[in-house]
């Protein structure tokens, strides 16, 4: 199985992230500016119809669920800047007992482990170096310095020990950061093959829902941004690079402006709950 390598000890590769980003909380200031067009991609939900028995709760149907799909349900308008809460329309979920639809919330600040695998064959298809490129880990989540001795393997349930490139290293807290506004990260050298293998995040020692907050080329084709509070990936490349990811089946993704504002106040078109 291919490896991440790193952290690395000189975060250079990253410097020019840095010194072409726009405002923070704008698609500009989340990937640098200056790319031909920029994509959205929503990070997928599940919606789970709950039924009632004598006997109690029964799950009728469980289905992946678009964006733009529920944002039909809901009577709202599905567009570039939606957001989360605005579609729902202040939609409560049922609880205990309670039959009806259940929309499960998109990941925060992660890809999910097949959207990445499909993203990463796109993005390899628009880069001269998909065996040479950089990803970047925020460096404040809890088990990246090593605060527990073992991570929870998915699937199982169960904790244990498992492989990591850097846990228990000093380097660790040593190594320099890439420092971008309000986020500092780690940096890894990585071919794009890595993150359509299975288990690659348990290989590597990461959390196993995690994803690169940053990832892009050696060749700067292209750059993508799961920041860790939002709950869609922001990617600026080529027109034809972000005309392939609305157009890839597996993906729901939208072209936005690199001024498009995307924290909770850039839905203008929905009104979010108080």
């Amino acid at each position: 199985m291919t490896s991440l390598e790193g952290p690395l000890s000189d975060p250079q590769s990253g410097v020019w992230i840095a010194e072409r980003l726009a405002e923070p909380g704008t698609v500009a200031g989340t990937v640098p500016a200056g790319f031909e067009a920029y994509a959205r991609v929503f990070h997928p939900i599940r919606a789970q119809l709950l039924g009632w028995q004598q006997d109690g709760p029964v799950r009728v149907e469980s289905r992946p669920m678009r964006w733009e799909e529920l944002a039909g349900v809901r009577g709202t308008v599905a567009h570039p800047m939606m957001q989360w809460a605005a579609i729902l329309a202040g939609y409560r979920n049922p609880v205990s007992n309670e039959p009806g639809w259940h929309y499960e919330d998109p990941l925060v600040g992660a890809l999910p482990a097949g959207t990445l695998a499909e993203v990463s064959r796109v993005l390899g298809t628009h880069t001269q170096t998909p065996g040479n490129c950089f990803a970047g880990l925020w460096d404040g989540y809890g088990w990246v310095a090593g605060s527990g001795e073992t991570l929870l393997r998915s699937g199982t349930g169960d904790r244990e020990s498992l492989p990591h490139p850097f846990r228990g290293h000093d380097s660790v807290e040593t190594v320099r950061r890439l420092e971008l506004p309000l986020r500092d990260y780690l940096l890894f050298a990585c071919s794009l093959a890595v993150f359509a293998e299975p288990g690659w995040q348990e290989h590597n020692g990461w959390d196993p829902i995690q994803s690169p907050n940053l990832l892009w080329p050696a060749d700067g084709a292209w750059c993508l941004a799961s920041e860790i509070d939002f709950d869609t990936t922001i990617v600026g490349g080529s027109a034809d690079l972000i005309r392939d990811l609305q157009q890839a089946a597996a993906l729901e993704a939208m072209e936005v402006p690199p001024d498009g504002d995307l924290t909770h106040l850039g839905d203008r078109l929905n009104e979010a709950p108080d």
